[in-house]
């Protein structure tokens, strides 16, 4: 759970707790979590005395409050925060209505496997009598025969802390699990008078538990995917999510160089090979699946869409992750002739010791063929983006993409919310883009790069977001967080004043309907469109709204030094057709 560093800076914070609150936090902060990113509510009085009372008394043994004005911005910047440090972290709302609020967020956290300890007060237990007993009228309204119910399918575990002499245990086993793979959220609840109470524990300044060791591949499944691989005309690894773990970003890298293996995606959701990789055959899997032979898919819930393209049936396809049949998920049934178990980093390693001894069985010929497809396929993208740029009308998604794409640079993160096309970017360090959770909850970008700025604040984060997006991300809580915590972060709004996935899904599942021949549709129309430039100047921020082509490059360029010299957040509301 914690790496030595850890350990020893945290170590020597433990204090003589007065209130089970004060042992929780210095549980917390023992454990390595450095924030404790809150949304407050009557249920915290136990939890805003510990604070206030260890304020100037210890306050490097008390995990730092991170408030934030909503619980989808608190939820945000938690898993942008373990997006960036990889550690585990906290948060915390009041009871029943702050767990609903914050659900959206939290199956975000599930099917991107993020390790989060979701806290929420539960109402007082007792109508009088005790410490922390109901003193507010809505205690009774707030109270639920099961709150947890309200999250129980989205999480790994769920428990309630019911005395001071379990809380220490209690932690470290919501912590334990949340990190053991597959890795994702728990749920604490936190009654409000048990947090009051005086405890009688002594806590140990490093858990008595271990997270188990991450599961290595089965040594004949490999050896069967090297002997395909190896033998393959055309073979080519795929990934949505690989990138998740940084240090397997090098690994596929080298592993598609050295034994001559292409690599190909939709709509991945992390960085996992660098653009320019010269085996990079793009981002689209209709030049790909003709030709491919053997293909794994590398941590890829939904590896390919039938409606639109599949491998051949004469394709033999692998399927490797830390959970590859993606038990959550209640119906996935794509073909897989062999599955792995494990991380990508385990993966990608064991793959390279194996092809390494069947290294005379690939084709002499065969990295300079898949070259060449690399390489025509890039050139057909830099043709794509080069007539986009120099095409005239209205700002359309390609080129808000690939203008943007000429503006950011190497140390800048991208959390893409909207069609931002890779083709159009050159990123090749890991933990360089985050696309939007599997399970599609929206409002995640803006709140994600918040977090992100936390643990990574020598890198620029940029979001990019539709405007129906931005309107999901609580834009004034999350404007106000930025100004609060010192997070400047660059937005830009594709602003076509409409739920664009609305229209495209409906005009796929009727392509010849009644719809298909109108411009605007009831359900997804958002006009009359606000002014959402003017929200960021609201928290002190600089914010620019651009309609003309020509334009939207210099405003980009501006909006991006507010950010990096001036240290102020920014908003580019771009009007989008």
């Amino acid at each position: 759970m914690l790496n030595d560093d850890d350990t020893a800076a945290t170590a020597g914070a433990l204090i003589a707790p007065e209130s089970v609150a004060e042992a929780f936090l210095s549980l917390l902060r023992s454990r390595g979590i450095a924030n404790f990113y809150i949304n407050a509510g009557t249920d915290f009085a136990p939890l805003v005395e510990a604070y206030a009372r260890l304020h100037n008394v210890a306050p490097d043994a008390l995990p730092r409050p991170v408030v934030a004005g909503h619980e989808n911005v608190s939820m945000g910047m938690a898993h942008g925060a373990y997006l960036m440090s990889g550690k585990p972290q906290a948060v915390m709302f009041h009871v029943n209505v702050g767990t609903a609020n914050a659900l959206c967020g939290a199956m975000n956290a599930a099917c991107e496997n993020v390790p989060l300890l979701i806290c929420a007060g539960r109402t007082p237990l007792f109508e009088s009598g005790t410490l922390g007993a109901r003193n507010t009228r809505v205690a009774w309204a707030q109270e639920m025969f099961d709150q947890a119910s309200v999250i129980r399918e989205t999480v790994k575990w769920e428990y309630e802390l019911r005395g001071g002499l379990h809380v220490e245990g209690v932690v470290d086993r919501a912590l334990t699990i949340a990190m053991s793979e597959p890795r994702g959220p728990v749920y604490l609840t936190l009654p409000r008078e048990v947090l009051a109470e005086k405890p009688e524990v002594t806590i140990s300044p490093v858990p008595r538990v271990a997270v188990p060791a991450p599961t290595r591949p089965d040594a004949q499944a490999i050896a069967t995917l090297a002997d395909r691989l190896a033998a393959a005309e055309f073979p080519v690894i795929s990934a949505m999510a690989s990138g998740a773990d940084p240090a397997s970003v090098a690994l596929l890298a080298d592993l598609c160089d050295r034994y001559a293996i292409g690599y190909a995606e939709e709509q991945g959701r992390y960085l996992n090979l660098p653009t320019t990789h010269p085996l990079h055959l793009g981002f689209s899997f209709s030049p790909v699946f003709p030709h491919a032979d053997v293909m794994l898919f590398v941590e890829s819930d939904a590896p390919w869409i039938e409606a639109f393209a599949a491998p051949r049936a004469e394709t033999f396809i692998a399927q490797a992750g830390v959970d590859p049949n993606f038990g959550t998920y209640p119906m996935r049934t794509h073909r897989s002739d062999l599955a792995i178990q494990c991380g990508p980093s385990a993966l990608f390693a064991a793959l390279a010791e194996a092809l390494d001894a069947r290294k005379d069985r690939i084709a002499p010929g065969r990295r300079a063929m898949l070259a060449a497809h690399a390489a025509a396929n890039g050139a057909a993208a830099a043709a794509s983006t080069a007539a986009e740029l120099a095409a005239e009308g209205p700002i359309s998604m390609a080129f808000l993409s690939a203008t943007l794409g000429r503006v950011l640079h190497e140390d800048c993160v991208l959390f893409n919310e909207y069609s931002m096309a890779l083709q159009h970017f050159t990123m090749t360090r890991p933990q360089s883009h985050f696309y939007l959770p599997a399970v599609g909850g929206l409002g995640w970008g803006l709140p994600a790069a918040l977090g992100a700025k936390i643990e990574a604040p020598e890198r620029t984060m940029v979001v990019a977001c539709g405007d129906g997006t931005y309107m999901f991300a609580n834009p004034v809580a999350a404007h106000h967080a930025s100004l609060k915590h010192g997070l400047p972060v660059l937005t830009v709004i594709g602003n076509n004043a409409r739920w664009n996935a609305v229209d495209w899904t409906a005009r796929l599942v009727y392509p010849d309907g009644a719809m298909t021949r109108q411009d605007w549709q009831s359900v997804s129309d958002l006009r009359p469109a606000p002014d959402y430039e003017k929200l960021v100047a609201a928290s002190g921020g600089y914010g620019v709204v651009v309609s003309k082509r020509a334009a939207l490059e210099a405003a980009l360029r501006k909006a991006l030094a507010v950010v990096e010299q001036d240290r102020r957040q920014a908003v580019v509301n771009v009007i989008c057709a």
